[in-house]
């Protein structure tokens, strides 16, 4: 009797401790890579993201980081001509609509590690790399009169051409100035605080928040009026489906 009940007792805990084996083992199993890709919402415009992480252990990865999107300046703001016919909204000042490349290289630092796998990871992430700025010069329809009547020209913005807001219609409708692409080559830095949800399953979903700086050593002219600051910072909210692989 009591060598059958210290046998059930043996092959109980051995039940128990292989089971506690397997959940820890699972628990602590982590993906080799993964790659997130997403939307995100700047205090200066919106963009495309996609990033590559490598997990070199629980606590530590480094990966690529690579996004696109507009770039506004803070003077900004668009107005109605409503004296003309066929108006649209535009800028006046503007000079160039203005959009965003990234290529950064970083590292991330685990905060919180999941214990279950419904909870929340978190990670402190930190990269720097080359930005570009891709610029198209704006062009305007102006209303003219030649000949007692009204004519609409198609003129590509300056101080000099266009002296005021009066005449103009709004934006050529025509896409003018994809010709005439500028590129300005620049610095990056990104530090973002990272929350990954479901992050042992396949595919899992993350929201990074935080902010980065750009440097354009030549400037990045984008308003006629007001300043056009070489160091321009961003604050950003994204939104990434990450897919992990083992």
């Amino acid at each position: 009797m009591f060598k059958r009940y210290l046998h059930k007792l043996l092959l109980g805990v051995l039940v128990i401790c292989s089971t506690v084996s397997i959940a820890q083992t699972q628990a602590s199993d982590h993906w080799q890579k993964s790659y997130g890709i997403g939307v995100k919402v700047k205090s200066n415009g919106i963009g495309l993201a996609y990033q590559q992480q490598f997990h070199k252990s629980q606590h530590l990865s480094r990966f690529v980081y690579a996004d696109f999107g507009s770039f506004k300046h803070t003077n900004e703001s668009k107005i109605v001509n409503h004296k003309a016919e066929n108006k649209m909204p535009f800028v006046y000042g503007k000079l160039f609509h203005t959009a965003r490349c990234r290529a950064l290289y970083g590292v991330s630092m685990r905060l919180i590690q999941p214990r279950k796998y419904n909870h929340v990871a978190v990670d402190i992430q930190g990269s720097g790399g080359i930005a570009i700025g891709i610029q198209r010069p704006v062009y305007l329809r102006i209303e003219t009169i030649e000949n007692d009547q009204k004519t609409v020209k198609n003129v590509k913005y300056s101080r000099q051409n266009v002296a005021d807001a009066e005449p103009i219609i709004g934006y050529s409708k025509n896409g003018e100035g994809w010709k005439e692409l500028e590129y300005r080559p620049g610095a990056s830095s990104l530090i973002n605080v990272s929350f990954t949800w479901n992050e042992f399953t396949q595919i899992s979903k993350r929201v990074n928040i935080g902010a980065s700086m750009d440097y354009y050593p030549g400037g990045l002219p984008i308003m006629a009026f007001g300043k056009n600051p070489k160091l321009n910072a961003t604050f950003f909210v994204g939104f990434k489906w990450v897919i992990n692989q083992g």
